[in-house]
């Protein structure tokens, strides 16, 4: 069976070989696109803020953010980023019964976004703080 696109992950960039790495290098973020209809933004945006996601079980968590971005051609652009420590953190993330129990039920509320999610991954190349 396969899995759905947003639930693969792949590596976004592979950094090139002559270029230093770093513990910084290592991190990896994780995001998913979803496009929501102004009239499903209040329920998405409550879906969202009052699910048990689970990541703080998780070794290799980072950080999370539900960002909300610009509203075009009739539907609010949002993005879920996760920022995991490595690839190998992220991808035990979608292996783990944390990760089912996060998404039980995602099917049901599909119907308050448009299509799938969009997922993309990236692994950093560099991190200034």
């Amino acid at each position: 069976m396969m899995r759905p696109l947003w639930l693969t992950p792949h590596r976004a960039m592979i950094p090139a070989p002559h270029l230093p790495t770093s513990p910084e290098s290592e991190m990896y973020i994780a995001m998913n696109r979803f496009r929501v209809t102004p009239q499903n933004a209040e329920a998405f945006e409550a879906l969202w803020l009052g699910r048990d996601s689970h990541l703080k079980e998780m070794d290799g968590f980072v950080e999370f953010h539900m960002l909300r971005g610009p509203e075009t051609e009739g539907a609010i652009l949002y993005a879920s980023h996760t920022v995991w420590a490595s690839e190998d953190a992220f991808r035990a993330w979608t292996r783990s019964d944390a990760f089912r129990a996060a998404h039980k039920g995602a099917g049901a509320t599909a119907k308050l976004h448009e299509g799938a999610p969009t997922f993309e991954g990236f692994s950093t190349i560099q991190h200034i703080t």
